[in-house]
């Protein structure tokens, strides 16, 4: 059977070891970005921190509201991210793998627990904690940090969405279809 190539009506049949080094190249170029993407993200929580405390030391940049009402922002934003996150690390726990910031280290597709009412848990966690720490430190600067890893979060998440549909196929675009990215769905008693 001859399998025609996108690329120039090109017969693929012939060269089998181009057809491989496409579907490789193109993977390995998906999980680079994934990975840029990952120690990015990590950068930005420590400068997050870094210009909270030079924010708080030098006393610039401030976020115009009382320190009590910033600490108690914060409190409850981090509040929710750590839940969120050992929620998430619980099912990690339960099924036996390990939480490793790649999608292709999972073998299997996490959809129990929170992961049935949102599909990116620690994501969404790690974005908590930067919008967390730039209220705890009351940093005008820290914050506009922080709204950027949210971009940069949310971009990294798509990423990520494109290894999971590559590794899980049909299952992962069902979940999908079925699961919201980071809010989920409020639910009707009744």
């Amino acid at each position: 059977m001859l399998v025609e190539s996108a690329e120039e009506g090109r017969d693929d049949s012939r060269y089998p070891v181009r057809k491989k080094w496409v579907a490789l190249i193109g993977k390995e170029v998906s999980e680079k970005k994934y990975s840029v993407l990952w120690k990015v993200l990590t950068a930005i929580l420590i400068i997050t921190v870094l210009v909270g405390v030079v924010t708080v030391w030098f006393g610039f940049l401030l976020l115009p509201i009382a320190w009590w009402l910033s600490w108690l922002i914060s409190a409850a934003v981090l509040v929710v991210g750590i839940y969120i996150f050992v929620l998430s690390k619980r099912e990690f726990d339960r099924s036996g793998q390990k939480l490793a910031p790649k999608a292709h280290g999972t073998s299997k597709l996490m959809t129990s627990g929170i992961y049935s009412s949102i599909r990116h848990p620690h994501n969404l966690a790690s974005m908590l904690f930067n919008l967390g720490i730039a209220f705890g430190f009351k940093s005008a600067i820290g914050l506009v940090i922080a709204v950027a890893g949210i971009i940069l979060g949310y971009w990294f998440t798509l990423e990520e969405e494109k290894l999971l549909v590559q590794q899980f196929g049909d299952t992962y675009r069902e979940y999908r279809a079925r699961v919201p990215m980071f809010i989920p769905e409020l639910r009707r008693r009744g």
